[in-house]
């Protein structure tokens, strides 16, 4: 029965991998400690005669191993993300300042995004596993709804900044839980939290200045800009570093 359920197990978190499952060497502790435990499992499993101890201890270090190569390698997309988004936001903001036609920037974030993404893969040598899968879907998701937020914006004046934020702020609140990352928790419901000031910040003006004076109010309308950059730092950047911080030291 033991036998049986380490296999299971094994299959969901080894069997649905892209690369070889071997782990990448960096050079600090807790990589150098996570090799000495893959290799402890592979003598493991090369016993054919599981004793129930040595099964559930197989199980949990395979579970410990794929989050602690899946938390350290997350800090990483969103900083590229991250970055990126902020850039293009204070670029739209200064650009605004003259009257210059920037709609098209927002445009950069995914091809700035995508090849950044695109080059850390080529050096990303770990072994992708069934959680590994789970994130890519749940933000392969989130992407292609993106585009079409940015339709939605172009044809019917949706709310974008607040759409982006809260799906934004989704997909790195399920990631933080995946990973059991605290900051990255924390990150993505403050998004998710703070994407309600974006339709609060044009009810208080249509409230206060009227739908037909909203337009002179050109300044108050760029910090949205601002607010969008400030909110992607917090969201991306921060839990970004720290996640780099805490497990490539």
């Amino acid at each position: 029965m033991a036998e049986n359920l380490v296999y299971i197990i094994n299959y969901f978190i080894f069997a649905l991998q892209k690369k070889t499952p071997t782990l990448s060497v960096h050079h600090n502790t807790e990589s150098e400690g996570t090799t000495k435990q893959t290799t402890k499992n592979n003598k493991i499993m090369q016993n054919n005669n599981f004793s129930e101890a040595q099964s559930i201890e197989l199980i949990t270090s395979m579970i410990q191993d794929s989050r602690a190569r899946l938390a350290r390698n997350s800090g990483t997309p969103f900083l590229i993300w991250g970055y990126t988004t902020v850039a293009i936001s204070i670029l739209n903001y200064v650009l605004s300042q003259y009257d210059i036609q920037y709609w098209w920037l927002w445009w950069l974030i995914p091809i700035i995004g995508w090849v950044g993404m695109m080059i850390w893969g080529k050096h990303d040598n770990g072994a992708k596993n069934y959680i590994d899968r789970v994130i890519s879907i749940i933000w392969c998701v989130i992407g292609i709804s993106f585009f079409w937020i940015m339709f939605a914006f172009v044809y019917y004046h949706a709310p974008i900044l607040f759409l982006v934020i809260l799906m934004a702020g989704m997909g790195t609140t399920m990631t933080g839980y995946i990973i059991r990352d605290r900051a990255t928790q924390i990150g993505g419901i403050a998004a998710m939290a703070s994407s309600i000031l974006f339709p609060l910040k044009q009810w208080l003006m249509i409230r206060f200045v009227g739908v037909n004076d909203i337009a002179q109010h050109t300044e108050w309308l760029r910090t949205d800009f601002l607010l969008f950059a400030a909110i992607f730092l917090f969201m991306m950047v921060i839990p970004g570093h720290i996640l780099n911080h805490k497990y490539n030291r």
